[in-house]
């Protein structure tokens, strides 16, 4: 559509942070997301000069790659808790009601209302997978709202330290056989955060170009032109970006991100193209026979008074060998089935697959692919020294900051939305603990730091049962005492009773 230049001629921008080449690289790690990468039509010429496009096999590796990434780093068994900052509990001093405080509870209502834990670790994919995602708070119906959009519709106009600070969100949409472009200007001010909406209808049938400005009235009809966030009352945008956290070396001034495997797109050709032979290697390995043509069928045709060969669309085995007439009877049936090279085929995708994994920051193990189950991502555990491990962690550090301040804005718009019913506090700190319980391997760590103590008890009870169980402190003490209690219930142990049985016998 030519957005970039659209936008600054729209919005007043001489100069952009982004241009397009790398709003067509975005389009390109898309394309590749969506098994549509440049290199899967490949274009072949025949004998007759004739072009043909051919369809390559794919592993889709970007997809398994992005979804196994987000999986990793949050999933629904993370946790989300608001603390009002002057009673924070201190780490070992928690109870269970710690977390009934007014802006945790309206916090959770908001969450729960918009699927926030399944939409975003579904989001988080297309983060990795794509290089970036926006999320975007607004009220609607006297409720607090979540949406978010993809890395291809987020164009930055400026930037800070701290990343963008203002931006157009672009949403297309059809509606009534033509093309609208809705952009949403976010900018700020010295005093307040503004938001403008602006409508546009492509005036190709295609939609390819932006078109022109019509009322927001002919698609979203509820939709104000501006809004106006005060900065008395608001301490930050009401989007965030969120990418992965890895360098654009694309783009060194970009403030977008790069999807994980960026600077691996040679080695997912490979892959493809590798794959591609092996399935081809599956059709072309099928059994040959090459068969004297007096033994096969031959059919006159009835236009040009021919014979051929009659072929029976059932049976494709059988090649005809001319045979002169002299060595009738003495020609044979000749296997002319090739040797299949499947196991140097594969073993070529294992070791591509291990490059691919140190590529986007796994484990060499974390794929793995053979004949009898295909290709397989690991489900094995890892320990905490491990090279997914530590991407993991990479990752969660922005992720962290993402949710956080998306809960911030969510009750700063709840406490000053009049049609919203919160007036606590939105001045909070927000804990998000992520569970590692699916990358992180326990009993290695354990049986490590076991030998270098020297088999020595590495917690306290206390602690083992508050972070097996997932308890505040309070209620782990009352779990100890009651184990405590438990085990003084059950008697002396064995060897205590046969230290005080022990000559009994003699003694009778």
């Amino acid at each position: 559509m030519g957005i970039i230049q659209s936008i600054k001629t729209l919005g007043g921008v001489p100069d952009l942070v982004v241009d397009d080449a790398e709003i067509s690289r975005i389009s390109a790690w898309t394309r590749a997301y969506q098994g549509q990468p440049a290199w899967i039509n490949p274009k072949v010429t025949d004998l007759d000069g004739r072009q043909h496009v051919e369809r390559m096999m794919s592993l889709n590796m970007p997809k398994v790659s992005a979804k196994k990434m987000a999986t990793l780093v949050f999933n629904q068994a993370a946790t989300i808790t608001a603390y009002d900052k002057t009673k924070t509990p201190e780490p070992g001093k928690t109870t269970a009601k710690d977390a009934e405080n007014a802006p945790n509870q309206c916090l959770q209502g908001i969450l729960r209302a918009n699927h926030f834990s399944v939409n975003f670790e579904r989001w988080a994919e297309y983060c990795y997978a794509t290089g970036g995602i926006m999320a975007r708070e607004y009220v609607n119906n006297g409720e607090v709202k979540i949406r978010f959009a993809a890395a291809d519709a987020v164009i930055p106009i400026s930037q800070d330290e701290n990343g963008i600070t203002e931006c157009v969100i672009a949403t297309s949409k059809v509606a009534n056989g033509r093309h609208y472009t809705l952009l949403e200007w976010h900018r700020e001010t010295d005093t307040a955060y503004t938001i403008k909406n602006e409508l546009y209808k492509s005036v190709a049938s295609d939609g390819s170009d932006l078109g022109t400005q019509v009322p927001l009235s002919e698609v979203y009809p509820e939709l104000k032109e501006a809004s106006e966030y005060s900065k008395a009352k608001y301490t930050r945008p009401t989007f965030q970006y969120l990418k992965p956290n890895i360098a654009n070396n694309f783009n060194l001034d970009s403030p977008l991100g790069v999807p994980i495997y960026a600077n691996a797109m040679d080695t997912l050709q490979m892959l493809d193209e590798t794959y591609t032979d092996l399935m081809t290697e599956m059709q072309l390995g099928k059994r040959k026979l090459a068969v004297p043509d007096y033994m096969l069928k031959r059919k006159v045709d009835a236009k040009s008074g021919k014979a051929g060969w009659y072929v029976d669309p059932r049976e494709h085995l059988y090649l005809p060998l001319k045979v002169d007439e002299a060595r009738q009877g003495t020609q044979g049936v000749q296997d002319l089935t090739p040797a299949l090279r499947n196991e140097t085929l594969i073993s070529t995708i294992k070791d591509l697959l291990k490059l691919y994994a140190s590529q986007i920051g796994l484990s060499a193990s974390a794929f793995s692919f053979d004949a009898a189950t295909g290709l397989q991502t690991a489900t094995e555990v890892v320990s905490q020294n491990s090279e997914t491990y530590q991407t993991k962690n990479s990752h969660e550090t922005l992720v962290e900051r993402f949710i956080q301040d998306i809960c911030i804005s969510c009750l700063e718009l709840a406490k000053n939305a009049t049609a919203v019913k919160y007036n606590d506090t939105a001045d909070v700190n927000v804990v998000v603990n992520f569970d590692d319980s699916i990358a992180k391997d326990r009993d290695e760590n354990a049986k490590y730091y076991q030998t270098i103590t020297g088999n020595k008890p590495l917690m306290p009870h206390r602690e083992a049962i508050k972070r097996a169980n997932g308890l505040d402190d309070d209620t782990a003490d009352k779990w100890l005492e009651e184990i405590k209690a438990d085990d003084a219930g059950q008697g002396p142990d064995v060897d205590n009773i046969l230290m005080r049985t022990a000559g009994e016998d003699n003694d009778a």
